[in-house]
């Protein structure tokens, strides 16, 4: 076999070893993507029910606080009268400089 024809052979296993080399990246690169996309579809569904649940326990306590400022006046409406003037009359001595 002369140089010419070794070198062709050699040309050609190289070619055929960058096409598998191009196969074998394109399929890693479609096994990456499916992997990132179930892992951020999961952490997606993860953080919203945290941010559900999140917002249920600030809804509750904020039904509670409600209840009890609600309890409070009922207990003390004079002083909490009082404390509302005050609030306000503060309040608005501030926001009118």
């Amino acid at each position: 076999m002369t140089e010419a024809a070794k070198d062709k052979i050699d040309l050609s296993a190289i070619g055929e070893d960058i096409a598998a080399l191009k196969r074998d990246f394109a399929g890693l690169l479609e096994h990456t993507k499916r992997s990132a996309s179930a892992a951020g579809s999961g952490a997606a569904q993860q953080l919203g029910g945290e941010a559900e649940r999140l917002y249920r326990t600030a809804v509750e306590e904020g039904q509670r606080q409600i209840a009890a400022v609600g309890r409070q006046v009922e207990e003390q409406p004079l002083r909490s009268a009082l404390i509302a003037f005050a609030v306000g009359f503060i309040a608005g001595r501030l926001l009118s400089r």
